[in-house]
């Protein structure tokens, strides 16, 4: 077999199974997305920030209340000597409208809070996006990149084959020694011991990424993207503005301020007002009267009412002993530190942007550097075999050429994988994932 047809080998998918399950980079972030509990979580607190939206509107209009009741007293009150009220049954049942007028700025504050209760929930759902799709891509990619270096293995297996044969004939035809034998099956020992430790490995890699996509452990699976990388970064460097941390921060700023007029709200004046209608019966109320010719005679009176009722009222706070000074004081300087926070943290997002477009743009420079490694070592590979078939190389020569190439390989594989984890690292920093 010509070592050129070898190379070829490195490029086959390993462990094409029948049934196995074929997974893309997209099927595998939208599994993802679909399958993962905190994006549940995330969506669910997106549906409770309309909702608090929707109660916070609520406080703008007028609540009405359907109220009633009844109770039993016995003994009848006494109100003196000669009267008595009997509330034996007695009922009360009203329907009221309450409609704040002014409540020093509350409401409007609080719809505020809820709006941007919001948007908060909407930024928190869109890191969580992209946390998952980072777990998933950096989970796809080692896969792959581990398949890939199964794949090399088998490669260097099938060159070291061809070298154990013609080596063997060599033996046995009196041109070399056993020990030259013994050096090539001891490489491929070393080289089985390397590949069960690498489908070990893959074996790993396929169940994390099972459960990430939300599959079944055991479920074989094909990716179907490769380590290609032929192009220059395609990403120009992106600040911090469309991060949902960043974001999140600076909203937590807005939050503090609105809590400064929340807390002097309660220390304003309030306005309310109530109308209804109430009704109650069954009172009854038994005394005595005088007749004309003196006789006391007794008599019962029976207590209902029907009717309309209206009331203002005016609530204005007066002296709290420097409670609402404090509360004011301490919530201006909680703006203060979520001031302060936002700033120490935008400076880290920045720094963290920065490095991770660093090691962006550099992988790519590995690439290139690994690339011509393997091109040389891989010419060198091919001159030395075919010097070694005539007799002008030693299999010490061969030997090493081929572990030059394998290193060669290998790195190439971990700086492709890598370039790949770093985009999504930066993507993910500059909040474009």
């Amino acid at each position: 077999m010509k070592l050129r047809y070898l190379f070829f080998l490195v490029c086959l998918p390993a462990f094409l199974t029948a049934g196995a399950m074929e997974l893309s980079l997209r099927e595998c972030r939208e599994m993802a997305l679909r399958n993962d509990e905190d994006m549940a979580m995330a969506q669910n607190r997106v549906a409770q920030a309309d909702l608090d939206k929707g109660i916070a509107k609520t406080a703008y209009f007028p609540k009405f209340d359907i109220n009633g009741g009844a109770f039993y007293l016995t003994p009848n009150p006494s109100m003196g000597a000669t009267m008595d009220i009997q509330m034996r049954g007695v009922y009360m049942a009203g329907i009221s409208l309450t409609q704040p007028i002014y409540t020093g700025g509350k409401i409007i504050t609080g719809n505020k809070l809820a709006g941007i209760g919001q948007e908060v929930s909407r930024f928190q759902l869109e890191a969580t996006r992209m946390d998952v799709i980072a777990e998933a891509e950096k989970s796809y990619w080692m896969y792959v990149a581990v398949l890939a270096k199964i794949d090399m293995i088998n490669a260097y297996m099938v060159q070291l084959d061809s070298i154990y044969a013609y080596t063997k004939s060599a033996y046995e035809v009196g041109l070399t020694t056993q020990l030259s034998v013994n050096r090539v099956e001891s490489r491929r020992s070393e080289l089985e011991y390397r590949l069960r430790q690498a489908k070990s490995g893959a074996d790993l890699c396929r169940m994390a990424l099972c459960r990430i996509i939300g599959v079944d452990e055991n479920e074989a699976l094909v990716p179907t993207e490769q380590l290609n990388v032929l192009e220059p970064p395609e990403h120009s460097f992106g600040g911090i503005e469309k991060r949902p941390e960043f974001l999140m921060a600076m909203k937590n700023v807005d939050v503090k301020k609105l809590d400064v007029k929340m807390a002097l709200s309660d220390f304003l004046p309030t306005v309310g007002m109530q109308i209804g209608w109430n009704a109650f019966g069954n009172m009854k109320m038994t005394s005595y009267t005088a007749l004309p010719d003196g006789t006391m005679y007794p008599f019962t009176q029976s207590i209902d009412y029907r009717g309309f009722v209206g009331a203002i009222s005016v609530t204005i706070p007066v002296f709290h002993w420097g409670e609402g000074f404090k509360k004011v004081k301490k919530a201006k300087m909680e703006v203060e530190n979520a001031s302060l926070f936002l700033e120490k943290n935008k400076k880290l997002m920045e720094l963290q942007s920065h490095q991770t477009y660093n090691n962006y743009i550099e992988g790519y420079d590995l690439i290139l550097a690994a690339t011509k490694a393997l091109d040389e070592a891989q010419e060198n590979l091919i001159e030395i075999t075919e010097q070694y078939q005539v007799g002008l190389m030693t299999l010490t020569d061969l030997l090493e050429a081929q572990a030059q190439w394998h290193t060669s390989y290998a790195n190439l594989i971990e700086a492709k994988t890598q370039y790949k984890i770093n985009e999504v690292e930066y993507l993910r920093n500059v909040g474009q994932l």
